[in-house]
């Protein structure tokens, strides 16, 4: 008790301990908060890449190609066999050249019937000018031209505005061999942003029937109908790995039994498409987590240093309760205590400071892991009288006020636009840093204190 208190003594009076635990909280805060911003973009983008991608695809690799009729019985066929299947929407997947009068571009083409999309997808939360009403779904066109939805960074590059008007190419080999062209003019009737690079930037959507004319037309006058690829939208994207062959193995089964045509199917899934992203966004995470590690290092070394100032300036006390029995052990105790007193305090406040900046944030359980989640990273759905930018942390708020700019920009981030900056700060990495600035404070304090156990008595007293 008698070491507990001495330690109490040189930790709370001396002004340069408060500027070590300022240090420490300083460098955690600024862990937490980095740390809880780059697992949030990484929860962000996840929930983007789920909600608006194809949960699982299915494509007619090999067989004839279904028509829209056929499409809705596969669909029931599907969901009365696998659970957790909620529908099915046909696709055309091509790529293709956009030319306007300022430029070219490659596309991405997705030819997609526009009902069933909003039936189940997130695109009508992107679209950023005209919004389609899900009772009676039209894609905006007034005129002869049929309209087309164009990611926003691809019409910044060619300078297209809604309501302006596009051809879009495509190259097809003739009978000969030669190589001709097919165009066809689209008018631009909304712009969408995803937050998804390569969609905002090389993707539009237009509708399935000038899809089907126009890339399967050529090839089989009765195209028009006809679809290349199935969309299966899940109960819980989650399960998309796991239901994929059960899926693809329910739709062979059910086009066989139409057409009487062993059909060859190549399916895929969200998740594996999303794992390399995934597995490079986690690797700069654990690069940032290291970055961030050394930064408490170095706080550990203000810290030593400060400990060195205050052993040399209490070795006279070191003396003096060497002489009156106190032993190697226990002077090495005191500024022991001293480090993690230190420690505590600074991770205390550190974590408090960190915390207070990533909120507000709310309690939600994904997965089976709690974790408080904010801005634009939150799973739990918008609660009554509550708006998405409730949800915006501390430090977003603030530096829009101090500079008029958002932390998050919209043109950069996309879906999170209103919610502002997505933050997620996992309650076991708020531990885990805890224990890491106190474990380095302690670390810092091995030296000073065993430097101070190892002087003689005497010699302590004469140099005090």
């Amino acid at each position: 008790m008698m070491y507990l208190q001495l330690a109490f003594r040189y930790a709370s009076r001396r002004l340069v301990n408060y500027i070590a635990i300022a240090a420490l909280a300083l460098a955690l805060a600024v862990q937490i908060v980095a740390m809880s911003v780059l697992d949030g973009m990484l929860v962000d983008l996840e929930k983007r890449l789920r909600n608006l991608g194809e949960q699982i695809t299915l494509r007619v690799t090999q067989g004839p190609l279904p028509d829209r009729e056929l499409v809705a019985a596969v669909t029931d066929e599907v969901r009365s066999r696998v659970d957790g299947v909620v529908g099915m929407t046909p696709l055309i997947q091509r790529a293709g050249f956009l030319e306007s009068g300022n430029g070219a571009e490659y596309a991405y083409v997705q030819g997609i019937d526009l009902g069933l999309e909003l039936a189940h997808s997130s695109l009508p939360e992107h679209l950023l000018t005209y919004k389609p009403d899900p009772r009676r779904p039209d894609w905006g066109a007034t005129g002869d031209r049929p309209g087309m939805f164009m990611g926003e960074q691809l019409a910044r590059r060619l300078a297209i505005n809604p309501g302006d008007e596009i051809d879009l190419y495509r190259a097809e080999r003739g009978e000969g061999g030669e190589i001709r062209t097919r165009s066809k003019r689209f008018v631009v009737t909304s712009l969408y942003r995803s937050g998804v690079f390569e969609k905002d930037r090389y993707g539009v959507y237009v509708p399935i029937d000038e899809a089907a004319d126009f890339y399967l037309g050529s090839t089989d006058p009765d195209a028009r109908d006809k679809v290349e690829t199935l969309v299966v939208w899940l109960a819980d994207p989650d399960t998309a790995e796991e239901l994929e062959d059960d899926v693809a193995v329910a739709a062979g089964d059910s086009l066989f039994i139409h057409t009487q045509i062993e059909p060859a199917i190549a399916a895929d899934n969200w998740q594996r498409r999303w794992t390399h992203i995934a597995q490079g966004m986690k690797h700069e995470n654990n690069l940032m987590e290291l970055v961030l590690f050394l930064n408490d290092a170095a706080s550990g070394f203000c810290v030593f240093a400060i400990l060195v100032t205050l052993v040399s300036r209490r070795i006279r006390d070191v003396g003096l309760l060497r002489c009156i029995g106190a032993s190697r052990a226990g002077v090495m105790t005191v500024f022991l205590l001293v480090g993690l007193m230190i420690g505590v305090s600074g991770g205390v406040l550190g974590v408090a400071a960190g915390t207070f900046l990533a909120g507000p944030t709310i309690s939600e359980t994904v997965d089976g892991t709690t974790r408080y989640a904010g801005g634009g990273a939150a799973e739990t759905p918008i609660r009554a009288g509550e708006q998405p930018s409730d949800r915006r942390p501390r430090i977003d708020r603030w530096y829009e006020a101090i500079t008029g700019q958002p932390l998050y920009p919209p043109r950069m981030f996309g879906v999170a636009d209103e919610a502002g900056l997505p933050t997620v700060v996992y309650p076991w990495k708020l531990a885990l840093y805890f224990i890491a600035a106190v474990v380095v404070s302690v670390l810092a304090a091995v030296y000073p204190a065993a430097w101070a156990a190892c002087r003689e008595p005497m010699s302590a007293l004469r140099e005090g």
